[in-house]
């Protein structure tokens, strides 16, 4: 039977510093050069993944919530899925209302990911700005309004702030068809990630379509916040790490060992030894 795992990274796969501890990258490098079909599908863009760079990974992996795949081997990204215009004028429209705009994704084919933003709210945002504006495939741009152009393809808004402040922006947007937001604590702080997509592109959507792409026929994946419920709900088998958010675990098949100590890993390598 052939096996595609996938995990999320922060939370997960990642240690309480956003690392990953090297017994981890230790044993899933050596379970991929043996022939385990391993990849992640998590919140962040190709400019933070390489953090992975020492796993090796050569099948391609789910990026932005599932908007982005990203190919390692090539090196491109080989799918995204925009918001239509209209869509991403009108959660513009509504972040206006609450007088809270957000980062704003723009995607190209040639120049990757183009970042717009207003002003930078936190301590939060700015660390992610300052974490992410010298990486490679990802600009960010600071400008006195963002609009949305007719050539436009916008992929992705994400914003941190409490949970008080981002809730109501969240139920708002929930009322737009094909807009798909997800409100999630941070794991490095007391704040909350609100970010939106695409109805048509989420974690489990992507997940699907990697099972699909490398004719597996088991899937099995690993998360431990919000974002991840649905993917593990559309997997073969869906775990979560025993310190995952408290919702997570009612969706879980299995619940493993926790993210900073290995727990991914340590799964891996008891299931792939057998």
């Amino acid at each position: 039977m052939k096996t595609l795992y996938v995990s999320d990274l922060d939370g997960t796969l990642l240690d309480k510093k956003a690392k990953l501890p090297p017994r981890s990258a230790e044993i899933i490098r050596s379970l991929i050069q043996k022939g385990m079909l391993f990849s992640v599908a998590t919140a962040r863009s190709q400019s933070s993944v390489s953090i992975l760079k020492e796993l090796d990974l050569a099948l391609p992996c789910v990026q932005l919530n599932g908007v982005l795949m990203y190919d390692f081997k090539t090196q491109k990204y080989m799918d995204c899925t925009p918001m239509n215009t209209d869509t991403a004028s009108e959660i513009i429209r509504i972040l206006k209302a609450f007088d809270r705009m957000s980062f704003v994704y723009k995607f190209d084919e040639d120049c990757g990911i183009n970042v717009e933003f207003e002003k930078l709210r936190n301590d939060v945002e700015r660390n992610f700005f300052n974490a992410r504006k010298d990486q490679d495939y990802k600009s960010f741009r600071q400008v006195d309004h963002i609009t949305v152009g007719s050539n436009d393809r916008i992929i992705y808004f994400t914003m941190v702030d409490s949970y008080e402040r981002l809730e109501p922006i969240c139920r708002e947007i929930q009322k737009l068809p094909h807009a798909k937001p997800t409100l999630y604590s941070d794991n490095y702080s007391d704040l909350y990630f609100l970010e939106v997509f695409s109805a048509d592109a989420t974690k489990a959507a992507g997940v699907l379509k990697l099972k699909q792409m490398l004719h597996a026929d088991r899937l099995v994946t690993f998360g431990d916040n919000l974002n991840d419920i649905d993917m593990l709900k559309v997997s073969d088998i869906g775990i979560a790490v025993g310190d995952c958010v408290e919702e997570v675990r009612n969706h879980a098949d299995i619940i493993i060992g926790n993210s900073y100590e290995n727990g991914v890993a340590e799964y891996l390598l008891h299931e792939y030894s057998k």
